[in-house]
């Protein structure tokens, strides 16, 4: 039973590891650019919410390899790829 349990802990311990998640340098200009554009329409507060939110969504999606290639797109584009955590955040204010 403990062999089990040790096999699933490693398991569980290895899959953790190899969870998405963006550096803190993307985290920060995703972050710093959502702020900037969300606070003058939502406020301060409702703006880190919102962006909180959304880097969290995007950070479940994305890579940083693919985030990047994302943001090297058209603002149409981007806006296309990326509407889905905004459209999730804004119902979550």
């Amino acid at each position: 039973m403990i062999k089990k349990f040790n096999i699933l802990l490693i398991f569980f311990l290895f899959l953790s590891s190899k969870s998405q998640s963006f550096s803190p340098e993307i985290e920060q200009q995703i972050y710093i650019g959502c702020y900037g554009s969300s606070k003058q329409y939502i406020g301060p507060e409702k703006a880190k919410s919102y962006c909180m939110c959304t880097l969290k969504k995007l950070n479940e999606k994305f890579t940083d390899d693919e985030i990047k290639e994302i943001f090297k797109q058209k603002p149409k584009d981007i806006m296309e790829a990326t509407k889905f955590a905004s459209l999730y955040c804004e119902k979550n204010l």
